[in-house]
């Protein structure tokens, strides 16, 4: 997804969101905090730039394998 369309659903999703962490065997799914991602996504990624990540309907934020 787009860096500012996905910053834009970030801001107007209301609940919490959760990450995506990952090893060798397991995933396990972590809350963060908003802001805090929204910052992240401003530093790495122009406003136009693929950022290679979703946000679901409920809240799972993610690798974008639609976009690959």
């Amino acid at each position: 997804m787009i860096q500012k369309d996905l910053i834009k659903q970030l801001t107007a999703y209301r609940g919490q969101v959760f990450i995506e962490v990952q090893n060798f065997n397991d995933t396990f799914w972590m809350q963060a905090v908003k802001s805090d991602l929204i910052v992240q996504l401003k530093a790495k990624f122009g406003s136009n730039d693929e950022t290679g990540f979703v946000l679901d309907k409920n809240g799972y934020f993610g690798k974008d394998f639609d976009s690959e």
